[in-house]
């Protein structure tokens, strides 16, 4: 009886997708507790019993023999792909961590029997990953860089741009860090609950305007590192939402946090009127409260392969920051929609629509804003571009018209493997004073490595973005063509080429150059970056760069950086 008992056990503990069965021995009749268990382990090639036909199981197992079953059971373990295919086996981690006691038991016997026990415990952690209802990972982050700034009198009339190069100045450092942590909670494979949590130093240094050949002047000062700490994601993620194809994503998605990044609600391949990921809303004084911005609301997407791979989305939601009610439609809401398809194999083309609500009554404004139509760009990232008549500049930046609404088209087109083609073009009304102003984006994505075999990796990229003088949309996208943030919304056209060559697994080299100009003022703009990265290991690496901006052939900052990358 110890014999089956132990084998009911196995049974219970290593039920897979059973196969169909007969009567394994002549000694165990169809009517025992134990035959379904015996048989199934016997159909499974983990029990073999004696030569005569018979189980024996009156008789206690031999450690060599519990061995065998194990050994047997260990291999087809082995054979489980990662991840394995539907439907899925039906294992706990109460069964994963019994079967690791049993491996841990009969060690010795099973490297004799030449199981390959170590690549076995690799497999079990694999299916226990995948079991966990939690799944954690995160990003850390390491800074320590500095470099001078422009100092003095306006270039263009906005504070945020200087007259005085930058050379005039000390370089003050700063060590800084940060971690993000995800929180992946699930229930079912297509419903998911999301947690992105933010914890970053914030200390900040000012230049000071006193250089080594001149008196008087103000000192360079540095703040005091604090934390900032910052509920980043928080949302539900329904995929396949009643067997249809639709996705349901509700709570708080888009918005930049820490430098990290979130859930980008994003419209077209480049987000001139939509783009949450963006620095263009966080450069406002209507986010400064928390130094970013944040998109509370519904994300609605789903495909449907039979219409031309038809790809559609439509958002809603509060835009976070001093301003705004705690309800929608009664402080800052943004919403919209986007749908594309399929053209030929490799071609999609697309259109959108975005529009905002802000009503004066119940939403605040930053200072130096006229009332809440109006957003301040600078004050958090320094936006410098020129003030116009509709954007006329104020004490800590300029002050643009806020309320309005848009719509766009793009294409995106693989040429050929190696070679990709983005086009978008956009119109924003402005809702304030009446009147509006367009921009269009293009680029090729050259992949050079993969057409030449010449490095691991060799990509050059190569955009042009014109943007109105008076195309101020404030949720789109600038980062892209603009290496500092500090040129946009709107207001200017810039050429960039971009470039990255990974000439060893582990040593990377990157760099950028942009020209320009700003449409109103015709001052031209001239931005570089160039780095260095080393992989020292998976998810980490140290990126070590120099980027410098001029305006009209003034240095406006220089910035040297090292940063260390860790992610898990």
């Amino acid at each position: 009886m110890r014999h089956i008992a132990v084998a009911v056990a196995a049974a219970v503990m290593f039920a897979m997708v059973a196969p169909a069965f007969a009567q394994p021995f002549a000694d165990v009749p169809t009517n025992h507790w134990a035959y379904d268990a015996i048989a199934e382990l016997a159909a499974k090639g983990l029990v073999e019993g004696y030569p005569d036909g018979t189980f024996k199981g009156d008789r206690a197992m031999t450690r060599y023999e519990m061995a065998m079953v194990v050994a047997r059971l260990l291999a087809r373990i082995e054979s489980i792909q990662i991840p394995a295919p539907a439907p899925a086996p039906q294992v706990t981690k109460a069964d994963l961590d019994a079967l690791q006691r049993l491996i841990n038991e009969f060690r010795a016997e099973l490297a004799a029997l030449g199981v390959r026990v170590t690549a076995i415990e690799e497999e079990l952690n694999a299916i226990k990953a995948r079991l966990d209802n939690v799944r954690i990972s995160g990003n850390y982050r390491f800074r320590y860089d500095g470099g001078p700034s422009g100092s003095g009198a306006s270039v263009n009339g906005n504070p945020q741009a200087f007259a005085t190069d930058s050379g005039t100045s000390p370089t003050v450092f700063r060590a800084r860090q940060g971690i993000k942590l995800m929180f992946d909670g699930s229930v079912a494979p297509d419903i998911h609950a999301i947690i992105g949590l933010d914890l970053a130093s914030a200390g900040t240094s000012t230049p000071g305007t006193f250089n080594s050949s001149a008196a008087g002047g103000t000192p360079p000062t540095v703040t005091p590192n604090y934390m900032l700490a910052d509920l980043a994601e928080l949302y539900l993620d329904w995929n396949h939402a009643w067997g249809w194809p639709l996705r349901i994503q509700l709570g708080r998605m888009g918005g930049i946090q820490q430098g990290f990044g979130t859930l980008p609600m994003q419209f077209g391949p480049f987000g001139l009127l939509l783009n949450t990921n963006s620095d263009t809303y966080e450069a406002s004084t209507n986010a400064a409260a928390c130094g970013c911005h944040l998109f509370d609301g519904l994300r609605l997407s789903g495909n449907i392969p039979a219409w031309a791979d038809f790809n559609w989305q439509a958002v809603v939601g509060r835009i976070q920051g001093p301003n705004g009610g705690s309800s929608y439609f009664l402080g800052e809401d943004a919403y919209g929609a986007d749908a594309n398809i399929r053209v030929i194999p490799g071609l999609r083309v697309g259109a959108y629509w975005v529009a905002n609500n802000i009503n004066s009554a119940s939403s605040a404004f930053a200072a130096g804003a006229t009332n809440a139509l109006w957003h301040v760009y600078g004050p958090v990232i320094p936006m410098d571009n020129p003030p116009t008549s509709r954007c006329p500049a104020t004490a800590t930046g300029i002050q643009c018209p806020a309320l309005g609404s848009g719509g766009g088209g793009y294409a995106s087109w693989d040429v050929v493997p190696g070679i990709k083609l983005d086009g978008e073009v956009a119109s924003w009304n402005d809702g304030v004073l009446g009147g509006s102003d367009s921009a269009y984006y293009v680029d090729a994505i050259i992949d050079l490595g993969a057409m030449t075999g010449i490095g691991h990796k060799l990509a050059l990229t190569l955009s042009y973005e014109n943007a109105g003088q008076n195309f101020y949309a404030p949720y789109q996208n600038d980062a892209d063509y603009d290496i500092c943030g500090c040129v946009g919304p709107g207001n200017a056209q810039m050429f960039t080429g971009d470039i990255s060559f990974d000439f060893t697994d582990q040593w990377g080299f990157l760099g950028a150059y942009e020209t320009g100009n700003n449409i109103s003022n015709g001052q031209g703009i001239t931005e570089w970056r160039v780095g260095v990265v080393y992989r020292f290991a998976p998810g980490a690496r140290i990126y070590t760069r120099m980027e410098n901006q001029r305006i009209n052939g003034v240095s406006q900052y220089t910035l040297y950086r090292s940063q260390l990358d860790y992610t898990f």
